[in-house]
């Protein structure tokens, strides 16, 4: 009987023995993880929590173990310099108190609306432990970057100057322009941002100043408010313009002047809010108000269009008039960098209503439609982007929120501040209808673009791309498709042309500069 209760004994040290280990281990594994973690990014399961008993069920291979949560006792912003930890805070949809886990959506949400504003060249989030077991601490790490920008710089020559009471050019055709944008996206570390434009030439001039908060009373919204002012002058007609009375008695035949020309001031603002609905998704909503005032314009004036004498259609009401419009807004952007995109999508959507219900002289609608693709070329520095640009404008629409030429085609001047500053009609290189349009009610734009880059890694040149467009665009009227411009047949009808360009682009502290050639081209006749 002793012999047989030792040797029970024996077996019951032997099979308790691997147990004892075990529990040896865990207790080294559980006082060697006291501590902060030093890995950014990660959180530590408690080292000092118990473990939960087994439920008294079977095991189920397929079921998916429930993720770790943590009560979040504060959030912690480090990096920032100049801009204010309640504009960081408002822009972090979390709050202390709540239930949060590694893998919660509201930590990327938070990334990309940081990132989104602009304020900063990285933001990185991770969780710390807090200072009792189950809290956590949020850490928001940001790299501040300069927030002041000049995002557009214009230099150029226009064929614009036109004496506007007799059509005469008087040796002056080429009419230098300069036009400038500067941004402070962060004003005195609040989030505002600032944005002013002024554009010069000759006799046209605009200002345009814009003050945006994309944390409006605290919130995720954005507030913007817009105030403009343009002096300028519109061109109708090419070469062969009938003007009475300018430039001519009244009873007396009129001679052929190069364009008929319109002088006016606008003058107005815009309020409008943002919405952000997802990280990448944001709807907008805006009012628009503005009073136009024509100063000069002649009584009537008539030009051929293909093979007929047709009167020119101002598209602008006599006198003071007012336009009142309201905007609505929708805009997917995933793209990796705003500044200098290699990948992503910007898929953007726009109407404009404009009724005499709201205050308005015209009633219109107005709606556009943009899409842009980026595509890395695998193992090159390369970027292709594939865009699309679609609009229509219906109704009584002034002329100036019509859709230009020299907005689709990159071989003339675009507009600034919806100002025309160059008096070239399109550059018809296939001699087709597109030459009788300067402006129409209908327009469409698909192009593709290569860039390269060429340098990087400089101070001041962070960056350098060498670019190559090329595309083709279409504008008409609507009556383009039940009665075309008559002189036309076959596919000289379709009023259609080509667009390209080829240029520089750089990027440095105080923003991307561009210098395409294509303007230059634009002077070179085809007809």
């Amino acid at each position: 009987m002793g012999s047989f209760l030792r040797a029970l004994l024996i077996v019951a040290f032997v099979a308790a023995g691997p147990t004892r280990r075990a529990s040896a281990q865990a207790s080294e594994v559980e006082s060697e993880g006291e501590g902060e973690s030093d890995v950014d990014g990660e959180v530590e399961a408690e080292p000092d929590v118990e473990p939960e008993p087994e439920p008294d069920v079977e095991s189920d291979d397929d079921a998916t173990p429930e993720p770790l949560s943590y009560v979040l006792e504060r959030i912690q912003v480090r990096g920032n310099r100049r801009t204010g930890n309640e504009v960081i805070l408002n822009l972090v949809p979390l709050r202390g108190g709540e239930t949060i886990d590694p893998g919660d959506a509201r930590l990327e949400q938070a990334r990309y609306q940081l990132l989104g504003t602009g304020f900063f060249s990285s933001v990185e989030l991770s969780l710390r432990r807090g200072s009792e077991r189950g809290n956590v601490v949020l850490l928001v790490q940001v790299v501040e970057r300069n927030t002041f920008f000049l995002e557009q710089i214009a230099l150029g020559v226009s064929r614009g100057f036109v004496d506007v009471r007799t059509g005469d050019t008087r040796g002056r055709d080429f009419e230098p322009y300069f036009g400038l944008t500067g941004a402070e996206t962060n004003l005195f570390g609040a989030g505002l941002t600032l944005r002013g434009s002024v554009v010069g030439s000759g006799p046209q001039q605009g200002i345009r100043l814009s003050l945006a908060d994309p944390t409006f009373l605290g919130s995720t919204e954005a507030l913007s408010i817009v105030g403009f002012f343009n002096r300028a002058r519109e061109f109708f007609g090419d070469d062969d313009v009938l003007v009475t009375p300018i430039g001519c008695a009244t009873s007396m035949p009129c001679e052929a002047t190069p364009n008929a020309i319109v002088e006016y001031l606008r003058a107005g603002g815009i309020v409008g809010v943002t919405i952000p609905v997802q990280p990448t998704l944001r709807f907008a909503a805006r009012w628009a108000f503005e009073v136009v005032d024509v100063l000069n314009r002649p009584d009537a004036a008539s030009e051929l269009v293909g093979t007929e004498v047709v009167p020119i259609d101002f598209a602008i009401h006599d006198g003071t008039s007012e336009v009142s419009r309201i905007e609505l807004g929708v805009t997917l952007d995933t793209r990796d960098d705003p500044v200098t995109t290699r990948s992503g999508v910007v898929l953007a959507a726009q109407v404009d209503l404009s009724a005499f219900l709201i205050g308005s002289s015209y009633d219109y609608f107005r709606g556009e439609l943009t899409y842009r693709h980026w595509v890395t070329l695998p193992e090159w520095d390369h970027t292709l982007r594939f865009s699309f640009f679609g609009a229509v404008a219906l109704g009584d629409v002034p002329f100036f929120h019509q859709l230009y030429a020299s907005d689709l085609s990159d071989l003339i001047p675009s507009r600034m501040l919806e100002m025309n500053l160059d008096r070239r009609g399109p550059p018809n290189l296939f001699r087709n209808s597109i030459r009788e349009l300067r402006f129409a009610h209908l327009a469409a734009r698909l192009d593709l673009e290569y860039s390269v880059r060429i340098f990087g890694g400089d101070p001041v040149l962070r960056s350098g791309f060498l670019y190559a467009n090329a595309g083709v665009y279409v504008l008409a009227q609507p009556s383009f498709f039940t009665r075309p411009i008559p002189g036309y047949s076959g596919i000289d009808a379709f009023p259609w042309d080509l667009t390209f360009d080829v240029g520089l682009r750089f990027e440095t502290p105080i923003g991307v500069f561009q210098i395409g050639f294509s303007t230059l081209l634009g002077f070179i006749s085809f007809e």
